[in-house]
């Protein structure tokens, strides 16, 4: 059992409700962003009791749950259909978005000589632990697995017993990789897939995915 000095002084109801609804936001843009999206994950989000409170936060989030909840079953068919071939001209090789979704490729433009940025990102992946699995050989800087690695790791916080020094760790974590990374280019992404896409849940997750890590920047900011 931890002693009262072992266990951090913000590990309480409220931290544990905004990690849950953060962790949700994360895994939404992942679901959407990672690969084609299934009819299992379209339903389970459609469904999903975190939409609603996302909703309440990021007017992207507001935008698709709308969208989703108001889908009959055969409208949730045609989406399912709709929003696969949507992917695939947004994301193949040559699609409709101006660059690949890859950290290195939106911050180019910073450095004379452009750096990648997978290798330092995945350098933070190991710091905790954690190797991804690419589905389809994406680079350690794509948005997917940037977005993946946050989700992660705020899971790995509500699963384990938290002590102050772990706590502080995580937190810090996060608000690191955030500041270094996700802020400075994710928004941008966010804006291109708004702009390009021709469906309304990818509209939706491209605004999504601008307020919510407008949020994500101030509270890493504090």
């Amino acid at each position: 059992m931890l002693t009262t000095t072992e266990q951090p002084a913000h590990w309480n109801e409220q931290t544990v409700e905004r990690l849950e609804t953060r962790k949700a936001a994360y895994q939404l843009l992942v679901d959407f962003l990672g690969e084609q999206p299934t009819l299992e994950v379209i339903v389970s989000w459609q469904n999903h009791p975190e939409l609603s409170r996302l909703s309440e936060i990021s007017e992207g989030a507001r935008l698709l749950c709308e969208r989703l909840k108001s889908m009959s079953l055969s409208e949730l068919y045609a989406v399912f259909s709709s929003m696969r071939d949507e992917y695939v001209r947004l994301f193949s090789r040559g699609g409709e978005l101006p660059v690949t979704p890859c950290e290195s490729m939106y911050r180019a433009s910073e450095q004379m000589l452009p750096k990648s940025y997978a290798q330092e990102v995945r350098e933070t992946y190991a710091d905790f632990s954690l190797y991804f699995k690419k589905m389809h050989g994406e680079p350690d800087d794509h948005i997917a697995i940037e977005l993946e690695f946050m989700a992660v790791i705020i899971e790995k916080m509500l699963n384990t017993v938290m002590t102050a020094e772990r706590y502080d760790r995580y937190m810090n974590g996060q608000r690191e990789f955030v500041r270094e990374h996700l802020q400075r280019w994710a928004a941008r992404f966010g804006e291109d897939l708004e702009q390009h896409s021709k469906h309304p849940v990818y509209v939706a997750v491209g605004i999504m995915l601008q307020d919510f890590l407008a949020k994500e920047a101030a509270w890493a900011a504090n």
